[in-house]
């Protein structure tokens, strides 16, 4: 087993200054006080945060601490259902100016085309702020199967693991950091000033159902050579590394659940907190860290009683050990930190709004994110409450007021040091050389990331007159491995989306082919691969009708090709019955004409001989009992056959 070199701890307080990179843009034109004029030449001029915080009520310290959503407003009329924000309104506008909140977070919901987002992001950049700050916009955009841009107009590369096969199979690489530049370039066009990238947890647990292919891999110096990497190409906007101190060695989705590490302190410092304590030790630190809504006894073992009396182990998000002790004193991180999305069912089942923002807020964490929902125009009664709450705490000393300063100081910090102002939009120019460059450099990782696991002398396919049935779970992937098999001149292809298809049908199409492709994604799709939300998400996976298609093909004594759509981890559970495994990390394929993704093209061109697969697993890949529990090596990390 491959294992990384401990990375030295971080020395204490030690500064981890970031050269100040400036968002270019344009000043909307908008109406400000003599007041918010003052404050905002303040914010402008070098090392004023105190001047600018003196200048400042404790309400708009406090909205300065809180990020909001506005994915739906309102329902339609006519059947119910809720209605995406897709411009600014009046009462959203309110909200922004009255409540002082500091900055927006954009989902899919909000991200419809160019146009719109560019209306959608001046608009948001043009709403007064009374203290003459502008508001962090942001957005999930870190690739493959987590990218909230629309799909085919924007480049959504292979992902983070891709990345890591790529790394494996290639050492090092310029393409890490021109995916970085390119992402930020895109983001800054639009208007977005900040992404919630890049993931550094390190995926040592396979049966991780919420970070897997997120995740570079699981050794944690080469997290933190391809984060550093992306975060280097980044910098025209604001980065955040995610999530701390590591969601990479749980079993459960913290979209759904409470997850739990059960390390102990010596190998969370060897493994999830390395990529963290390299970067500030080395002056590289992120401009953000976002936290993780997980126990980690290890670190931070203490109580907390949950909204049904029971007493439970203080989730990261909610602990001042971890989130100001660690972090902070320890391990000297100066910049800006976000709790993860606050609805989500790790928190929000277990605790009161309320008092988790407080909670927060004392843990030391800067910025409180989704910290209640407000949709429609009778919901902002909530966040007033919230605020009024936070206020009077902190005025009845329950929560340092100092504090609250030292943290909206950091805040205004990094405002300033990204140009990021009131009525300035974020901006930048992408010609056809930057679009062509983007292509390309997609299509660069996608075929160096993609990798062979097996082949029993199957590949390349060469004789074009055998019939080929592909069956995935999305027909976009099928349609996209058809289309490179057709154009290199086999005729008798057919694809098909699994549960579209009756299993009489399905037998009946492997009986009357050569080859059977069969793509998995079968570790599932957590809430947030599907734009942060739980509806529609799958998140434990369906092996049971895969493994149906390839025993039935098996018996039948067909040639079978297993594509790895998502999680290379799936390998385990058909590797005994198929002629050739190929992992290629992404799963987005072609959907009416628009291609959504370069790793199943890339894929198929490997399978007729196109292009020769030199990507290497960038993750060890374990055996498992018949109870679910790891045993030993299968695959090794670097393990990849020669194309």
């Amino acid at each position: 087993m491959m294992t990384a070199p401990c990375l030295p701890r971080a020395r204490e307080h030690m500064m981890n200054t970031i050269p100040p990179t400036r968002v270019t843009g344009v000043a909307a034109v908008t109406t400000q006080t003599p007041r918010a004029n003052a404050l905002g030449q303040a914010l402008t001029r070098a090392d004023n945060s105190q001047s600018v915080l003196a200048g400042m009520t404790l309400r708009e310290k406090i909205g300065q601490k809180i990020m909001l959503d506005f994915r739906y407003w309102g329902r339609d009329s006519a059947s119910g259902a809720a209605r995406d924000t897709v411009a600014l309104n009046a009462c959203i506008e309110n909200i922004l100016r009255d409540y002082h909140i500091g900055g927006v977070i954009l989902f899919a919901n909000n991200l419809k085309d160019a146009d719109q987002i560019r209306r959608l992001t001046g608009q948001l950049a043009a709403v007064p702020q009374t203290h003459g700050i502008g508001l962090l916009i942001g957005t999930d955009n870190e690739g493959g199967n987590v990218f909230r841009l629309p799909r085919g107009d924007y480049t959504a590369f292979a992902g983070n693991m891709a990345l890591g096969a790529l790394y494996e199979g290639h050492g090092e690489s310029a393409l890490p950091y021109l995916q970085g530049k390119i992402m930020a370039q895109e983001l800054c066009s639009l208007g977005l000033n900040l992404n919630f990238a890049p993931v550094v947890d390190v995926n040592s647990n396979q049966a991780n159902p919420v970070i897997n292919v997120r995740a570079f891999g699981d050794c944690p110096a080469q997290v933190d050579r391809l984060a550093r990497q992306m975060v280097k190409g980044s910098a025209q906007i604001v980065t955040c590394y995610k999530h701390f101190p590591g969601h990479g060695d749980t079993h459960t989705d913290s979209h759904l659940n409470l997850p739990r590490v059960d390390r102990n302190r010596e190998q969370a410092f060897a493994v999830d907190l390395a990529p963290y304590i390299a970067a500030i030790a080395d002056n590289d630190a992120p401009d953000m860290i976002m936290t993780a809504h997980i126990q980690y006894p290890a670190l931070d073992d203490s109580l907390i009683t949950r909204l049904d009396g029971e007493d439970i182990i203080v989730p990261a998000t909610l602990s001042r050990r971890i989130q100001h002790h660690l972090l902070r004193q320890e391990m000297g991180y100066r910049g800006v930190t976000i709790t993860d999305a606050l609805d989500m069912k790790a928190i929000s089942d277990h605790f009161d709004p309320r008092d988790v923002v407080k909670r927060v807020f004392n843990a030391g964490v800067d910025i409180a994110l989704m910290p209640v929902s407000v949709q429609a125009a009778d919901e902002e009664d909530k966040l007033r409450e919230l605020i009024d709450y936070i206020v009077a705490q902190v005025e009845r000393g329950e929560i340092d007021c100092e504090e609250i300063d030292v943290s909206v100081a950091r805040i205004l910090t990094l405002k300033r040091a990204k140009n990021i102002l009131a009525g300035q939009a974020a901006s930048a120019a992408i010609g056809e050389t930057e679009r062509r460059l983007a292509k390309e450099v997609e299509s660069a990782i996608a075929d160096q990331s993609i990798t062979l696991l097996q082949n029993h002398q199957l590949l390349p396919l060469r004789d074009v007159s055998r019939r080929i049935a592909i069956f995935t779970p999305w027909g976009e992937q099928g349609h996209a491995v058809r289309q490179v098999l057709q154009q290199k001149g086999f005729h008798d292809v057919s694809s098909h989306k699994i549960d579209e298809i009756a299993w009489q049908a399905q037998r009946q199409e492997i009986d009357r082919c050569d080859i059977v492709i069969v793509g998995s994604q079968a570790v599932g799709v957590s809430p947030v691969e599907n734009n942060g939300q739980a509806s529609g998400a799958n998140g434990t996976g369906d092996t049971a009708h895969i493994a149906a298609i390839i025993d039935y093909a098996h018996r039948q004594q067909k040639k079978i090709v297993l594509l790895l759509m998502r999680s290379p981890y799936d390998i385990i559970h058909f590797d005994g019955k198929t002629d050739a495994i190929v992992a290629t990390y992404a799963y987005y394929g072609l959907d009416n004409g628009v291609r959504r993704g370069e790793s199943l093209f890339a894929a198929a061109r490997a399978l007729v001989g196109d292009l020769k697969p030199s990507g290497k697993l960038p993750v060890n890949i374990y055996n498992v009992d018949p109870q679910g529990a790891i045993t030993d090596i299968r695959y090794p990390r670097g393990f990849g056959l020669n194309g």
